[in-house]
């Protein structure tokens, strides 16, 4: 009878075992095919760019890097349509030349300026805020730069689109603000909208703007919400995109 008894348990926990097993195999393929497919789907998997250091400082301060010995450099490659083959090279601990490789061989396209902040280094590698991403979900990736920020923590950015027709990187321009710097910008791909924030202190500025991007370098402002804390009193002003500028629509004082 004990014998039974037994059997049954044993098989009842065979089955339970099996079955767990089964739901978890079950999960763990759902899992691989959702990750497979994101990235199949979005074929870009965001990253920083790393610069090999030869002569790492001790400190591991990008301060004290010695840029009289070397100029620390990341190659690297943009995948698109027609992929593109690009290098940095840091000049100092504010200017990063950017080159492209045409007919085998480098050419110089542009200084960008920046300020090294949260850069860091693993041993010999040198990890910035540039990021290699496909910005505006067209299937090419692109570059941004992430090159100034304050004690608020604005993330002061540079885009730089994958232009297909001219097979170069190209600025991508704030008319409206007459600007090629970018508030923390997110790109919304259902409706492609650029979205930015600044972020100021309790006596400073703040912002929220959004923007439509057209042809993948024409931008169109839509509307602005602006929070000014200077002074006395509080404002609040909201823009709305008119004719490829901003145009005031309200302007309200804010009770303290």
């Amino acid at each position: 009878m004990n014998t039974f008894i037994d059997e049954i348990i044993s098989n009842y926990i065979n089955i339970q075992y099996h079955t767990a097993l089964m739901k978890y195999l079950f999960l763990l393929f759902l899992f691989t095919c959702s990750v497979t497919f994101s990235q199949t789907e979005t074929d870009s998997i965001p990253y920083n760019l790393m610069f090999k250091v030869n002569y790492a400082p001790e400190s591991l301060s990008m301060e004290d890097i010695d840029f009289s010995k070397e100029k620390p450099e990341c190659i690297f490659e943009l995948k698109g349509k027609t992929p593109l083959k690009y290098s940095f090279r840091l000049q100092n601990d504010s200017i990063a030349s950017l080159y492209q490789f045409k007919n085998n061989k480098l050419e110089l396209q542009e200084n960008v300026h920046y300020q090294p902040f949260f850069w860091h280094f693993d041993k010999d590698m040198l990890f910035s805020n540039f990021k290699i991403v496909d910005f505006d979900n067209d299937g090419d990736e692109d570059l941004l730069c992430w090159v100034f920020s304050n004690v608020n923590g604005n993330e002061w950015t540079i885009i730089f689109i994958n232009d297909q027709t001219q097979q170069k990187l190209v600025r991508l321009y704030n008319t409206a603000d007459e600007t090629d710097i970018w508030d923390k910008p997110r790109f919304d791909k259902e409706t492609n909208t650029i979205h930015t924030e600044l972020y100021g202190s309790a006596f400073g500025t703040s912002a929220e703007s959004s923007y439509k991007l057209q042809n993948e370098l024409t931008v169109i402002p839509l509307t602005k919400h602006f929070q000014n804390r200077i002074g006395k009193h509080m404002h609040d002003y909201v823009y709305m995109g008119r004719n490829g500028k901003w145009k005031l629509k309200s302007k309200n004082r804010i009770k303290q």
